[in-house]
Order: structure tokens, then C-alpha cells, then sequence
């Protein structure tokens, strides 16, 4: 058997980082290589578009809304700060446009889809508090929605480039600051049966930031842990039916698999995700399983797992900031997906689109009239 080797780009980035913080050499490399050496037992996605359906496809079941990334006041997105060139327009988002970005999404939500949301991470930016407060506004100016919400690791913990955090202290303070608005951390995961048209369907809700390094190359990293996926194991062996799982993080890698930021957009056991959700969908034919998440600003459709029993995977693009398929830019159009059922009891996602985050053309000014 051929040694793993790490791609050259990683082992620069480390070398990089190491020159600078030359105590921190040893952790760098060492989770550099534990990461690689593990996602690379993900399941490989098996791409198929036929995942996204028409809206009057399907019995709708919840709503889906992803990497809104609000920011505070004076800010970008971190991500358009690093790479403006992502950005299809002149005028970067302000926390104005995503805050409103956000109430339109609500309200279209509001009008024509199912009213519990999910969340699937990456609401704020950076996991401070005063973002956070802009999320609160933003989700108050559209009432009598249910809200449910998973961690990103922009809420928990995410570091602007190369500023560690080796004492944890930051992220401590992120973790509060999400669990004052959005739930417990300790819950996860967290498991409630939507009863609708469909009938009763299973909900479990992953939280897939709880990696733990002090590493800045950590920043991205997902892990579930074996305490939650455990307690997932046991509540799908007294569950059945379909069952929607929503995760942050990729549960799945390409074929090819060599450039760094592939390796920290998938969780690391992902691969134990996978086999204890194949158990359950070997166990009956009408175990429909679904994964989405987000992340990546990417929308992906595919299956994972056995071909005679797979799991369905979606992968959204950023509500507000757009979709990066095909360009590999962000295209600015407000989305959100909402998951249901086809009348054979499989799993499909059909998508929303609500407009442009900022409007390309200013509309044109009503004449002057004649003195």
C-alpha cells in the first residue's frame, strides 16, 4: 500500500504559517495531516441533478435557508473582503442589503412555503454578537415562522486569516453569543417529527462544528464527534420512515480529492455519518434519507452510499450571497430551498429564487415634468 502523501499547496501553506509562528509548527502539521489522511474516507458523491425538482413536484415538508452571513455595520462578508473578485457587482453587500436580503427571503418563505425554516449554518459572519443581533432583527420583521438552527463554523469558529485563538477564548465567546440566539449546543442532535401532508417525518438537526484545535488551520474544519453521532445511531433504531438530515458541512468528496480547501470542506467523520445513515436506509424501503447543508456556496446534488439503498444529498448555495456552481463566482440572487417528498416517497429539493441581493440597474427616475 502506497503512504498517503499531502498535496504540495497544503504542505506550503503550513510551511508559511510555521515561519510565522514557529511554536505552532508541530500542531499545524499535525492536524494538516490527520485531516487529510481521515476525510479521504468520506463517500464520493455521485453527481445528479434529478435531486432538484419543481416546486409542484413535491409535498413540501420544510424550508431551507443557508450561509447568510450578516455582518455588522461597516463590514463585507469576510469571504468578499479576501476575494472581491467573487462578487458579480461594483457595490459590495453591506449589512443593509443582507439584513434586507434576509426579511425578503422570510417573507417570501412567509407566502409559499412551509413556515418551520431550518437554518443550515454560517447565519453571521464572524460570531459576534452585534451580528447576531442583526440576524434577530432581520427574523422578528417576518413573525409566526418557526425557526430551527444548526452552527457554521462562521458562527462558532471562524478566525480572519491568521489570527489564532489558541486559547479557545474567542470561540468560547462565539459559542454564547449562538446559544443565546439560536439554541443549545449541548442539544445537538436535535430531533423533532413534522407532521403535514407528507405525513410524520424525522428532522435531525447535526451540529458539525465541534472540532476543538487551537489551530488556525482549523478554522473550517467539521467534526460531529462520536457522543452525537451516537446518540443519532440510537434514535434511528427506534425511528422510521423518511428522515431529513441538516449539517453544515459536507458529508461527501469528489473522486478527485487534492486541493486543501476540499479537505476542510468535509467533515472529518463524515464517513461514520454515512454508515450509520446507510444502516438505516438499508433497513426499509421506505427509509428515504436526505442530507443537506451548505458551506460551500455550491449547489450540489447527488447520492452517497450503496446505489441499491443511497442517500440523497443537497448542497445549498448562500441564501444571500448566491450560487457559485458553473462560474465558480457568486451570481447575487436571493435563494432558499424548501425539501419534500415525491409522491414514491423519495427525498427532492425545490428552490426559490426572490431576486438579486442588490439590484444590477437602478430603475429609471419618473420624468421631470415641464415648468
Amino acid at each position: 500500500m502506497s503512504r498517503l502523501r499531502a498535496p504540495a499547496s497544503l504542505l506550503a501553506l503550513t510551511a508559511s504559517y510555521v515561519a510565522r509562528r514557529p511554536r505552532a509548527a508541530f500542531p499545524a502539521a499535525q492536524i494538516a495531516w490527520r485531516v487529510g489522511t481521515q476525510v479521504r474516507k468520506a463517500p464520493i458523491l455521485r453527481v445528479d441533478r434529478r435531486l432538484l425538482a419543481e416546486p409542484a413536484e413535491l409535498v413540501p415538508v420544510v424550508s431551507l435557508i443557508s450561509d447568510t452571513h450578516l455582518v455588522a455595520a461597516g463590514r463585507t462578508p469576510c469571504e468578499l473582503e479576501q476575494d472581491p473578485e467573487q462578487w458579480p457587482h461594483p457595490i459590495a453587500p453591506t449589512r443593509d442589503h443582507l439584513v434586507d436580503g434576509v426579511r425578503r427571503l422570510l417573507e417570501h418563505v412567509a407566502d409559499h412555503s412551509p413556515r418551520t425554516v431550518v437554518w443550515c449554518g454560517d447565519e453571521v459572519d464572524s460570531g459576534d454578537p452585534v451580528e447576531w443581533r442583526q440576524w434577530r432583527i432581520a427574523v422578528a420583521a417576518v413573525p409566526d415562522l418557526a425557526h430551527r438552527v444548526v452552527p457554521g463554523n462562521h458562527d462558532i469558529c471562524f478566525n480572519r486569516p491568521f489570527d489564532e485563538d489558541y486559547d479557545l477564548a474567542r470561540r468560547a465567546l462565539r459559542e454564547a453569543a449562538f446559544q443565546r440566539n439560536a439554541g443549545s449546543l449541548a442539544e445537538f442532535p436535535l430531533v423533532d417529527t413534522i407532521i403535514g401532508d407528507a405525513g410524520p417525518i424525522t428532522i435531525i438537526l447535526l451540529d458539525s462544528c465541534r472540532h476543538r484545535s487551537t489551530h488556525v488551520l482549523s478554522n473550517a474544519i467539521g467534526y460531529f464527534g462520536a457522543d452525537q453521532l451516537a446518540s443519532l445511531a440510537r434514535t434511528l433504531d427506534r425511528t422510521s420512515g423518511p428522515v431529513l438530515c441538516i449539517a453544515h458541512h459536507h458529508v461527501w468528496r469528489d473522486e478527485t480529492f487534492m486541493k486543501p480547501d476540499e479537505w476542510y470542506n468535509t467533515a472529518v467523520d463524515a464517513d461514520v455519518l454515512a454508515g450509520i445513515l446507510q444502516h438505516y436506509r438499508r433497513r426499509a424501503a421506505e427509509n428515504h434519507v436526505m442530507v443537506c447543508h451548505g458551506h460551500r456556496h455550491v449547489l450540489t446534488a447527488g447520492w452517497i452510499g450503496d446505489p441499491k439503498a443511497p442517500i440523497a444529498i443537497v448542497g445549498l448555495p448562500s441564501s444571500t450571497l448566491g450560487d457559485k456552481a458553473g462560474t465558480g463566482r457568486l451570481d447575487g440572487i436571493l435563494r432558499y430551498g424548501v425539501a419534500g417528498l415525491r409522491p414514491d416517497g423519495s427525498w427532492a429539493v425545490a428552490l426559490h429564487e426572490v431576486g438579486e441581493l442588490i439590484p444590477s440597474r437602478v430603475p429609471d427616475r419618473d420624468p421631470v415634468p415641464p415648468r
